[in-house]
């Protein structure tokens, strides 16, 4: 693990944090400042600076009425299913 990786209450490493924009049909777009709102998560931006994530926010969120803009965390995947799933 990075010294720059956080770990949470839930020990889940923290690898960063997406800007997120819900829609008021509840459809989800994620902000990449190079092509702006995109549908795949993984052509957003993936912010380090939790802070940054935050203020950039904010500045969306004044510019996007009738949408909520949200910062999401981004935690590790340990490559197992979860719990909660049914088996086949």
């Amino acid at each position: 693990m990075n010294d720059d990786e956080v770990i949470n209450d839930d020990d889940e490493v923290i690898v960063g944090f997406l800007i997120q924009r819900e829609s008021e049909d509840g459809e989800l777009a994620f902000w990449a400042p190079e092509k702006k709102w995109v549908e795949d998560p993984n052509e957003a931006m993936l912010y380090e600076d939790e802070a940054l994530a935050d203020t950039t926010a904010e500045t969306l969120q004044a510019e996007n009425e009738g949408s909520e803009v949200t910062v999401a965390v981004v935690i590790e995947d340990d490559g197992e299913d979860d719990e909660d799933e049914d088996e086949v």
